[in-house]
């Protein structure tokens, strides 16, 4: 008589079960390895990304981050899968394996925090603007493209319910550092590339979707040096600075370079009035410190390879105080009246998802103007206007200032450095990509709307922790 299976054997936290699976994938790895490098190009990253989320919702997010920052666009849209990108396979795993822990460990307890509302309601906001894309006519194609990126923000509840405090402030930071440092080597190898390093003239600009993790990653190192450089070293965090600040620069970003500025300013006024620091200069030599490193640096870089890379900055640079220099300037000052004039119209519920504008682009190829119908906009806060209206972004609005007000709260209650330099650096990084916001739609349009919705996750999750310890107050906060 044969004995039964023992159920206890498959449960997610059973270890043996869960060696032996991922012994099994590793073999299902090596074996193509054998016959066909193609093969296993195909099939073996797919086995070794099941065998590290496996039944773990954490590993899962982290896996998510780092896809969905380091694979550029193109490689994006060549892996989808019944027309999901990976990111969103990904994404829907992690819901998976919610689910399994939420009724096998939880017993459907669900955690809560203080941005579970402003969240809930920019979801429904969100859903409610389909409704009114569908009640004005708008494409259903365009209307599910549109709207699956600020349903990314329902990654939010998948951080605060399964993410711990220190996972939150240590791994997460590190993997976006991380995923930072890769963009910035495939920004830096895609410009020695496409440049002609003979003749030192040629300059060709790197602007990829993914290289908004950049100021991000910048803004997370200095927040580290300043408040707990011994976790890693300051030598190690200088030499992951400087890679991703060159990669920074070669974007010739102006909106990512203002907002960078900003996240740099809010730093040092965070260590000067809620750092309790009584030598503010030694912030502001610091700040400055920072700026002359990425200057110093892209010099280097300049020098040794002939690369024009600061006579283009300072042209597009120009354009911030004469901005008819620049024709794709006009056109997103185009775009803007034109959306002014269409949110007029609409201005409590917007025109909806799916919605589309039409007005004049230049085409670099042609080198005139041409009427293109578009789906998104440059703007963040004109974006939610038309799209969604006064409505949404009000919506939006608290959900931003409810995850900076606990960013800040985080640093002000901190008892240890960790926390300090997380939440400094998720305030400078909120505070500069709201700046962003103004010429970038990213956080509402595109893939990266599930880091944000992560990182807001982040910040209300650490908010949640009671404070490790007591600090007392500078003279400041008095």
């Amino acid at each position: 008589m044969t004995a039964a299976f023992p159920a206890e054997w498959v449960r997610p936290d059973n270890k043996l079960l869960l060696a032996g699976v991922c012994t099994l994938l590793a073999m299902l790895v090596a074996g193509p390895a054998l016959f066909s490098i193609k093969l296993m190009s195909l099939v073996g990253p797919a086995l070794l990304l099941a065998c590290f989320v496996l039944f773990s919702v954490r590993r899962t997010l982290l896996l998510l981050l780092v896809v969905n920052i380091v694979l550029p666009a193109k490689i994006l849209m060549k892996l989808r899968l019944a027309d999901l990108q990976p990111q969103e396979t990904i994404f829907l795993v992690a819901v998976g394996f919610a689910l399994v822990d939420l009724v096998y460990r939880r017993h459907l307890a669900v955690e809560r925090t203080e941005a579970d509302v402003p969240a809930l309601a920019f979801l429904l906001v969100t859903l409610g603007s389909v409704a009114v894309g569908l009640l004005d006519g708008n494409p259903v194609t365009v209307i599910l493209r549109d709207v699956r990126f600020p349903l990314y923000y329902g990654v939010f509840f998948l951080v605060t319910s399964f993410v711990d405090a220190r996972s939150a402030r240590q791994q997460f930071p590190l993997a976006i550092v991380l995923a930072g440092l890769v963009v910035s080597g495939e920004y830096i190898l895609e410009f020695m590339g496409a440049i002609d390093l003979s003749t030192g003239t040629r300059f060709f600009r790197v602007a990829r979707l993914h290289g908004v993790v950049l100021p991000i990653a910048l803004l997370l190192l200095v927040a580290q040096f300043l408040y707990d450089p011994k976790r890693y070293g300051r030598w190690l965090l200088v030499a992951l600075f400087l890679p991703i600040g060159l990669a920074f620069v070669l974007t010739v970003g102006r909106g990512m370079w203002v907002a960078f500025g900003v996240g740099l300013l809010t730093l040092v006024w965070l260590h000067h009035r809620a750092g309790g620091n009584r030598h503010p200069w030694r912030t502001a030599a610091l700040a400055v410190s920072v700026v002359l490193v990425l200057g110093g640096t892209v010099f280097l870089f300049q020098r040794f390879t002939g690369a024009a890379v600061g006579a283009h900055a300072l042209e597009r640079s120009r354009t911030f105080v004469d901005y008819q220099r620049d024709i794709h300037v006009l056109g997103r000052l185009f775009s803007y009246s034109t959306a002014l004039e269409t949110i007029a119209e609409q201005p409590l519920l917007g025109h909806g998802q799916g919605a589309t504008l039409t007005f004049p682009v230049f085409n670099a190829e042609t080198s005139r103007f041409e009427m293109w119908t578009v789906w998104t906009l440059d703007s963040l806060y004109l974006m939610l206007l038309w799209k969604m209206g006064i409505v949404g972004l009000i919506a939006a609005a608290w959900l931003a200032l409810r995850i900076l007000k606990l960013s800040y709260r985080n640093l002000i209650r901190a008892g240890d450095a960790g926390t300090r330099a997380f939440a400094a650096g998720t305030t400078a990084v909120l505070v500069a990509m709201y700046t962003f916001g103004l010429s970038d739609g990213s956080m509402v349009h595109g893939r990266f709307a599930l880091v944000f919705g992560a990182l807001f996750g982040l910040v209300a999750v650490v908010a949640r922790q009671p404070a490790a310890g007591s600090r007392p107050q500078s003279q400041h906060q008095a």
